[in-house]
């Protein structure tokens, strides 16, 4: 992947065009350790005092290749050329892209040379330059420019790595341009400092992540027709993929009703995310909100009832499985019915994974109306985050059992930025995003990809000390994968820093990140992690991304990162990767 300076590109670019081709350049796996600068300025050029490059792409080999990207249609009639955008608006060229653009690389070429001298080692590397047409073949070719030096859209179905190598060998053909850098490498860096020197590091990715953050916080228009919607219905399913809302909104509305006065349970399926509900309930103060894990408040009502000496026999003779999805169930409903309903409402988070007939008896019995007349709302995401159960015989034991009842979803991811969203459901599996991709752009997703465990922490190590050196709180971070702690390469971390010492990772094991000290880093398996989030996320141990199941906990873990999301992923996933990313650049992708 190239490194692209700036990291993302202004969100006042207009062009279309030349944001498909940052897309290409920062995507293609074969442009790893080039520098391409977009939309370098100049200040002198032959035709005026100013000037500008659409790229400068400078390869590791020795080459400086400068590209003019026209999106849009493009004519040319009595020597005058036009491009028409997408809106019908007509731009007219002084003179062709061609010109413009060997212009621009002589200019170029002129900079380097004043600031490191014509003799310099410097000046050796090879000069080319390329006119890019994204969304029409090239024009005729005529005695102005070379075949190689013009990119058109069915070019583009390769890897523009290849397309970029293929001008630099012609120009070099053409030229008789024989010598070479005796460091090349060494002299493309020189050139990046000098064209822009140290720009990535003005604006940190702490500092991206921080204006996302704050943009992140407020709920969406979306959320809150839905608010209004189930205020307006005594039971409703609400369906929305990964990042819409739905915890958010479960918390919300139960925090509303317990304020007038009605007696609540909110449960959910995970641990972790049950101790964020009852520290959230505890902080409110509202004695009539029980707000806990589903299968935490089934054990206390067992333990609380007559039946208790019961199922503690029949849960010591039980493994874990047969506890939970049977012993413990049976025995809650039980306890149920030998107490009156006393719940006025229940709410449902993980809905997806909770919505089973045995867990319907349960919460039939203990609502008031029971689940036909009650008042019930139930958040889940029946797409791609059900890890633990059959949502379709869970969907038709509800509708079996309360045949009338509100549907509704939300649309809008107001979790992820733009970015995280749409790689999320890309690497997915998803034909089109699952939702409404938000509008704050962010920081591009960060793929690492490392060869052998060992490979894999070293490069786990250096991202976590370029994280913490930048200002990170080790509390903003969370490592997550699918394997357990103990088989996960995290549990080996061990990383000094500049700013905050040796930093090491644990497991979580309850509530929220920030209960943990300020030289940690938490770690949680994609499955414990689920319904939870941070604003920085780094995924271990990724070794596949093209089966059904893989793609499940990419969905889930991918989708817990609000602002920066961290890929550590094996070599030989790396060209399925780069299949899924080209797929956004394509016509079909839209959200």
């Amino acid at each position: 992947m190239a490194r692209m300076i700036p990291p993302q590109y202004e969100q006042s670019t207009a062009s279309g065009a030349e944001k498909r081709i940052f897309h290409l350049l920062e995507n293609d796996p074969d442009t790893e350790d080039w520098f391409v600068l977009h939309s370098l300025g100049l200040t002198h050029r032959s035709s005026g005092p100013y000037g500008e490059i659409d790229f400068v792409v400078l390869v590791p080999s020795g080459a400086v290749v400068c590209l003019e990207v026209k999106g849009g249609r493009v004519s040319c009639e009595n020597g005058c050329w036009k491009t028409t955008d997408r809106f019908g608006a007509v731009k007219d060229f002084k003179r062709s892209p061609f010109l413009q653009a060997r212009d621009g690389m002589f200019s170029l070429l002129r900079a380097i040379e004043g600031k490191f001298g014509k003799t310099s080692d410097h000046c050796l590397c090879l000069f080319s330059y390329a006119v890019v047409f994204p969304d029409v073949e090239p024009p005729p070719q005529t005695p102005e420019f070379e075949l190689w030096e013009a990119i058109g859209r069915d070019d583009l179905r390769s890897p523009i790595s290849r397309l970029l190598l293929k001008l630099v060998s012609s120009q070099r053909k053409k030229t008789g341009f024989t010598r070479i850098p005796a460091a090349p490498e060494s002299c493309i860096r020189d050139i990046r400092q000098f064209l822009r020197p140290d720009f990535d590091r003005v604006v940190s990715r702490h500092t991206v992540v921080c204006e996302a953050e704050a943009s992140l916080v407020s709920l969406t228009e979306d959320q809150y027709v839905v608010l209004d919607m189930i205020s307006d219905n005594e039971r409703c399913l609400i369906e929305g993929a990964a990042g819409t809302g739905k915890t958010l909104l479960a918390l919300e509305y139960a925090r509303r009703q317990a304020l007038v006065g009605k007696r609540v349970l909110l449960v959910c399926f995970n641990r972790l995310l049950a101790d964020c509900f009852e520290q959230s309930a505890k902080e409110w103060g509202q004695p009539s909100l029980v707000a806990t894990s589903y299968f935490r408040y089934l054990r206390s009502l067992v333990l609380a009832s007559q039946v208790r000496q019961e199922f503690e026999s029949a849960a010591a003779n039980a493994d874990q499985s047969t506890l939970f999805s049977e012993v413990l169930p049976f025995y809650a409903l039980l306890a149920a019915e030998y107490q009156q309903p006393s719940i006025d409402v229940v709410v449902i988070d993980e809905a997806q994974d909770l919505l089973k007939p045995e867990t319907i008896d349960v919460i039939s019995a203990l609502l008031k109306g029971g689940i036909a007349g009650g008042r019930w709302y139930a958040f889940g995401d029946f797409t791609r985050q059900c890890l633990y159960g059959n949502v379709s015989a869970g969907l038709d034991s509800l509708a079996s059992r309360c045949p009338h009842f509100a549907r509704t979803k939300l649309q809008t991811n107001c979790r992820n930025t733009r970015r995280i969203g749409e790689e999320t459901a890309l690497l997915s599996g998803f034909t089109a995003p699952p939702y409404k991709l938000g509008q704050i752009d962010g920081l591009p997703v960060d793929y690492r990809y490392w060869r052998n465990r060992e490979h894999q922490l070293e490069k786990l190590t250096d991202v976590v000390r370029a994280l913490m050196n930048e200002g990170f709180d080790p509390r903003d971070v969370v490592l997550v994968s699918h394997h357990k702690f103990a088989d996960s390469v995290a549990s080996k971390l061990a990383c000094a820093t500049r700013t905050r010492g040796t930093i090491s990772s644990t497991e979580l094991r309850s509530g929220a990140p920030h209960g943990l000290s300020a030289s940690t880093i938490a770690f949680a398996t994609v499955q414990a992690f689920k319904g939870m989030e941070s604003s920085a996320i780094i995924f271990c141990d990724v070794e596949q991304v093209e089966n059904e199941e893989p793609q499940a906990l990419l969905y889930t873990g991918m989708s817990r990162a609000r602002s920066l999301l961290i890929m550590m992923i094996h070599d030989s996933a790396k060209e399925a990767i780069a299949k899924s990313l080209v797929r956004k650049l394509q016509e079909g992708w839209k959200s």
